[in-house]
């Protein structure tokens, strides 16, 4: 689909949302890309595309990215879980928690503009935990982009 389909406009609002329950090993100092796919919440619209570790932007506009991961760790430690555009850490998304023995929740979420001459774009948002100072796991994972306009 993306650039090449005519079936909608590149105004049309589009929605990408998953739920992951399966099992994610934190590993400590070791970066970990998320993985994304699970239960399909919401699949409207054209402008987002999903692989198993990413959504793909395909068309310009504004979005709002939302991510909420849920870790459960043997002890307590700290790790950093950040959203990346294109393999770059978006900064207002970086949050250094400290992972409690047992089960701590981390909640992100930005808003993107994209504005190009040509409304097609190529732009891949993953998620990323790093930094983990403690093993654990990963046992829920929720995230979304919305196209807002």
């Amino acid at each position: 689909m993306g650039c090449s389909s005519t079936r909608k406009s590149c105004n049309d609002k589009s929605c990408q949302r998953f739920y992951n329950t399966q099992q994610q090993t934190v590993a400590v100092d070791t970066p970990l890309q998320i993985q994304i796919a699970g239960a399909k919440v919401v699949d409207s619209g054209i402008a987002i595309e999903t692989e198993p570790a990413s959504y793909t932007i395909t068309k310009t506009g504004l979005y709002h990215i939302t991510a909420d991961l849920t870790v459960f760790a043997a002890a307590a430690g700290a790790a950093t879980f950040s959203a990346y555009l294109d393999g770059v850490q978006l900064p207002c998304t970086k949050r250094t928690v400290t992972l409690v023995a047992g089960t701590t929740e981390i909640h992100t979420e930005t808003d993107l503009a994209f504005s190009h001459c040509c409304p097609c774009i190529n732009k891949t948002i993953t998620f990323v935990i790093e930094g983990a100072t403690v093993a654990g796991t990963i046992t829920q994972f929720c995230s979304g982009v919305l196209k807002l306009a």
